[in-house]
């Protein structure tokens, strides 16, 4: 009997004996999982499109040594590879010594076998990739090579670095998640326009800005969609601890909590309240809020760099579905929390589940209520951006409904921990910024709490 990889990965995933799953790996793999097995504990990080912005405020020399660093090294395959590359404005985008540096730096990038440690851009792990092929051999309306594709060996396994310019939001290359050694260039008028298409693309793991305008700079971290953040920088390497790695949108599956941060190993515990608890969850959810969650942090101080870890709120909203046996208080609860972190909730329940003194409880604190059938709430959930339940026991077709659309259910029962219970509500960012140039301290340190607060 022969075993594919594929039968191995069914086998494993859906065995009733695994109770967690970690992935590293792509976009679709982790779909498969979910789908395969609905009910599976999922915490996957993914597939990324990731895009550094340069605009006319930045230090032209050093953003495409760091644009050409994050794309061309590792030959592209990382996922926080940079394989967009937005310039603002266009009339940067059309000097020629703007095109003449980052065609030699692009070039200037030795390339060849791992057995050279000088060789920066070395194989690809396969070269019969669809994707790849079809991005390399096609160059649509406005389109050209800068450098085009040049392989360096008979297998082709080995692709010099590649660069296309003229790339339209609309694009195959523009949109499409590669793996490989090109980077597509595009020009835009504005910075709104820029982070407008970053946050329309389906990936949100990694992005990065080169600029020495501090407005442009705050303007884009607190616009941008994604989970790593870097400012003046590559867009790669990041450190546990420093740069807590994780994604949103396609780049993250599951709780959203960022290997090498402080919570990580949260989602593998089951954590309750003892029967005998005398917490009074208002007040510890309002410490936590302010002691943890509230204010962005540096943890590491490292002199040049500040590394920056801090929480938003579900801007996209999370919706709370009541089941008859879940008791009012936990209602209260979840509603408590999501208020202090500036998370919109709804609550829905069903049309014979009477409630009409928790609706008015639930306003109090801003919740919505919303009465509607299972079948309506399970074909709503996509409209929102986090499921919470009390309870793992829900119907099975809300965890196929969450599969099949990439949503993540909370079916922890709220506890009276803030520093537990609030993580559900939130969703984690790191923000690096090299504030140093070539080893000088050219800009000052900014001060988090004037900079980062969201």
């Amino acid at each position: 009997m022969i075993i594919t990889e594929r039968d191995a990965l069914n086998k494993l995933t859906q065995a009733p004996e695994v109770k967690h799953i970690i992935l590293t790996g792509g976009t679709d793999t982790a779909q498969s999982i979910l789908r395969a097995k609905p009910t599976t504990s999922l915490s996957a990080e993914t597939g990324g499109k990731d895009v550094i912005i340069v605009t006319a405020s930045a230090d032209m020399d050093h953003a495409i040594m760091c644009a050409c660093h994050s794309a061309f090294g590792n030959a592209g395959q990382k996922c926080s590879s940079c394989s967009l590359l937005l310039v603002v404005e266009r009339s940067v985008y059309d000097r020629p010594e703007f095109r003449e540096k980052l065609r030699d730096c692009a070039t200037s990038m030795k390339v060849g076998g791992v057995w050279n440690a000088g060789n920066v851009v070395g194989p690809l792990i396969t070269n019969k990739n669809e994707k790849l092929l079809k991005a390399l051999s096609t160059l649509e309306d406005g389109e050209e090579w800068l450098v085009a594709p040049r392989w360096v060996d008979k297998k082709h396994y080995i692709l010099a670095p590649t660069v296309k310019i003229g790339v339209k939001p609309l694009n195959y290359s523009f949109r499409t998640e590669l793996f490989v050694p090109m980077l597509s260039v595009a020009p835009f008028d504005t910075l709104q326009e820029a982070i407008d298409l970053v946050n329309g693309l389906d990936y949100g793991l990694t992005s990065g800005i080169q600029t020495l305008d501090e407005n442009e700079r705050r303007y884009w971290h607190d616009s941008v969609m994604a989970g790593n953040l870097y400012i003046n920088r590559g867009i790669t390497e990041a450190i546990v601890n420093r740069q807590p790695f994780g994604g949103m949108k396609l780049s993250a599956f599951g709780p959203g909590i960022k290997a090498g941060g402080p919570n990580y190993c949260q989602q593998f515990t089951i954590i309750t309240v003892k029967p005998d608890s005398t917490t009074d969850y208002k007040k510890s959810y309002a410490e936590a809020w302010e002691s943890e969650f509230r204010r962005p942090r540096d943890w590491n101080h490292i002199h040049g760099e500040q590394n920056v870890f801090r929480y938003l709120p579900l801007k996209g909203g999370m919706a709370l579905r009541l089941f008859k046996d879940d008791p009012d208080t936990l209602a209260e609860m979840v509603a408590l929390a999501a208020h202090l972190c500036g998370t919109p909730l709804t609550v829905s329940i069903d049309p014979s589940d009477k409630r009409e003194d928790l609706s008015e409880k639930l306003s109090e604190l801003g919740a919505g209520t919303k009465v509607e059938s299972l079948a309506s709430f399970i074909e709503s959930m996509p409209s929102y951006e986090r499921i919470r339940t009390c309870s793992p026991d829900i119907p099975v077709e809300m965890y196929q409904r969450a599969a099949a659309t990439n949503r993540f259910i909370v079916t922890d029962a709220p506890v009276k921990d803030g520093r537990v219970e609030l993580i559900h509500y939130l969703k984690e960012q790191s923000i690096a910024f090299e504030y140093h140039r070539y080893g000088s301290g050219q800009d000052k340190e900014p001060k988090i709490e004037e900079e980062y607060t969201f």
